[in-house]
């Protein structure tokens, strides 16, 4: 476990250089960052290379014993790079070219720039692949961009779609094309979608052109990955993805990367009315969520842009809670993160992002609130024996872990055509693992076409609204296994090109659910009605699938109130050999998914140990990590007299605690 920072040393004097990575030094930084955005520095011009700064960057670190993080700078073309091919820039759906002057001015379309691509990379392969301070690169950044209307565009979706289906007239049959009479005639009649969402346009064509675009950069990041395999050893490769940014499906870049990371931004004034200080801590949520499917790839991850005080794109630019920045380092390294980084060393006094809070204030050398709290964080972790905090780590501790389906591609999907305008899939998800946090379970992120470990009691299955028969197999195998299912709303109601199946309501799962669902209602903004689980009535508003249950299927909740008050709104079919399924038919509020979770929770024997929302408890070998999300103290839940490591027993808002068992 490491922690660093990014540092931009072509956006400063080099008569300051030695002074901050002194400063780095000084504040026992482990990791720099280094080279993003940096392609007109290390190329002025096509084929004229200049990386003696960079290697003086390099020497620099190495004699501070520092680790490096090189990034390939593909986010950012340079001017003379647009003006000799002005072909790289996307066109919008008006058909206006992009312009410099930003970053992500690019369609990954573009031989020419793939070429470019090619040429800088490589350069940069061959020049560091090997250098002794180098632990890992990053290619590009933050993969994203509006659906592209260029011609070079149009022509890979072309391709793209003659390999997915072959046959024209098979495109016409998935994309549902005599509903008004839209059939094609020819692949090169079809370009891509100009927008996310349907409108009153073809929702199947929406849905494959938001999987080629996240295709097009997963094969421009291979192109990269395939150039810095052979040269850089066994350092990792990797690149930032954005949470739950419906653009790129990390998964498609499972075979390329050896790690993956993602950019955590926990305070971004995106909260609407909060009734308490918790929007200055943070979501814990959401960032465990992350933590966990960066994870779920290849069982390497970290977190590379981390949050270190005000962000200059916020809605509302709030003040951190005192403490927040620690807790979040903590609760990436506890989730099993190999190191944090931040975005970034000294905060810039130019640009668009002059707001953006750095470790360093704009004098250069005195420490922000944020980088004393990333000293701290890193004079605690001294504390941790690593071997200890690492052990069993990946091993599945069937007592107290769940699994939750995460299917991307339903993203796609409920972009597409939503349905509900109050449908969050993304929140929905999170609704889910903080219930299992709550009652101090780990959360494994499952994705589709993945075999679901044994070692699990319990798997969540939230709105996985496209399914084929191998989804629907896995189920029933693992319920025909003795393992509790939770499906919710909006599982099983499509196939994979997204038409409803010619049956019943979700007739794929309907013999798992030993039930079916007689209709749907959603309400509107503002509006609530209620759902009884337990004797407790519980607010929802987004979803809600009236359901019939079939004999031996047993009831769990009923809705309160509405015109078909008393019908039934959660489901339980019990099957042989122990297992059972759970159909949940109502999108409700976080109180209805925690008291459901621990109820089901409770069936399928995991132990549990019941937090306050927002706390969570998280173990490592042998120690205890109690991460404090609430604007309230908590005491720790730790045996007596035990010997805190961080903290204390008392934790306070934001605050830490670590102790060993």
């Amino acid at each position: 476990m490491k922690i660093g920072t990014y540092y931009y040393p072509e956006q400063w004097p080099q008569d300051q250089w030695e002074r901050d990575f002194d400063q780095m030094a000084a504040m026992r930084l482990q990791i720099v960052h280094m080279a993003e955005f940096a392609w007109h520095a290390m190329e002025p011009r096509e084929g004229e290379f200049r990386f003696e700064w960079l290697d003086r960057c390099l020497e620099l670190a190495k004699a501070r014993k520092m680790d490096v993080i090189l990034c390939t700078p593909t986010a950012a073309p340079p001017v003379w790079l647009v003006t000799r091919h002005p072909d790289i820039l996307p066109i919008d759906d008006c058909g206006r070219a992009a312009r410099p002057g930003g970053r992500r001015h690019y369609t990954p379309a573009s031989q020419a720039y793939q070429d470019a691509a090619r040429r800088i990379v490589t350069a940069m392969a061959d020049r560091f692949g090997n250098h002794p301070s180098v632990i890992g690169w990053q290619i590009d950044n933050e993969y994203s961009g509006a659906l592209d209307q260029s011609e070079q565009t149009h022509r890979a979706f072309q391709q793209w779609l003659r390999a997915k289906y072959q046959t024209i007239e098979k495109l016409n049959a998935a994309w549902g094309l005599q509903f008004w009479n839209q059939y094609f005639d020819d692949f090169a009649q079809i370009k891509l979608s100009p927008r996310r969402d349907a409108g009153y346009g073809n929702p199947h064509h929406v849905l494959d052109s938001l999987r080629f675009w996240s295709h097009a950069f997963a094969q421009f990041n291979k192109l990269q990955a395939d150039i810095l395999k052979p040269r850089v050893g066994d350092r990792f490769i990797t690149t930032n993805f954005m949470p739950f940014h419906p653009e790129v499906d990390p998964a498609e870049m499972k075979d390329d990367l050896t790690l993956f990371s993602w950019d955590a931004y926990p305070v971004a004034g995106r909260e609407v009315a909060p009734g308490n200080d918790e929007y200055r801590i943070a979501d814990p949520a959401q960032l465990g969520f992350l933590h966990e499917q960066m994870a779920s790839y290849t069982g390497r991850w970290g977190v590379l842009e981390l949050q270190p005080g005000h962000v200059n794109w916020s809605s509302y630019p709030v003040l951190p809670y005192p403490g927040a920045i620690r807790l979040w380092i903590w609760t990436a390294l506890a989730h099993g993160a190999e190191f944090v980084t931040t975005y970034r060393f000294r905060q810039p006094r130019f640009g668009v992002e002059l707001f953006h809070d750095g470790l360093i204030e704009p004098d250069g050398v005195s420490p922000s609130p944020g980088g004393q709290q990333f000293v701290q964080a890193i004079d605690e972790l001294k504390l941790i024996d690593q071997a200890k905090w690492n052990q069993d780590a990946g091993a599945i501790d069937a007592a107290r872990t769940i699994g939750l389906v995460f299917d991307f591609d339903q993203l796609f999907y409920f972009e597409s055509l939503p349905q509900a305008k109050r449908w969050n899939q993304p929140h929905w998800l999170r609704l889910w693992y903080a219930a299992a946090a709550r009652l101090g379970l780990r959360v494994k992120i499952l994705h589709p076409k993945q075999d679901w470990p044994k070692e699990l009691k319990l798997v969540v299955v939230p709105a996985m609204q496209m399914v084929d028969p191998a989804d629907v197999k896995q189920m029933t195998r693992f319920v025909a296994d003795g393992g509790h299912l939770v499906i919710t709303c909006r599982t099983g109601w499509m196939d994979r090109t997204g038409q409803l199946f010619e049956g019943k309501t979700a007739q794929p799962v309907l013999d798992l659910i030993g039930g079916e669902i007689e209709a749907y209602d959603s309400l509107p903004e503002q509006t609530w009605g209620h759902v009884d689980l337990d004797g407790h009535k519980h607010p929802w508003g987004v979803w809600a699938d009236l359901l019939y249950a079939r004999e031996g299927t047993k009831v769990l909740a009923k809705y309160a109130d509405q015109f078909y008050a008393g019908a039934a709104a959660v489901t339980q079919c019990r099957h042989e050999n122990g297992g059972a399924t759970t159909y949940v038919g109502v999108h409700g509020e976080a109180s209805f998914v925690d008291a459901l979770m621990e109820k089901v929770a409770t069936q399928a024997g995991l132990e549990r140990a019941t937090l306050p929302s927002r706390v969570q408890l998280i173990r490592r070998g042998p120690y205890r990590v109690l991460l404090n999300y609430q604007d309230k103290a908590y005491a720790a839940p730790a045996p007596p007299r035990v010997k805190f490591l961080v903290g204390s027993r008392r934790v306070d808002p934001a605050g830490v605690a670590i102790w060993e068992e």
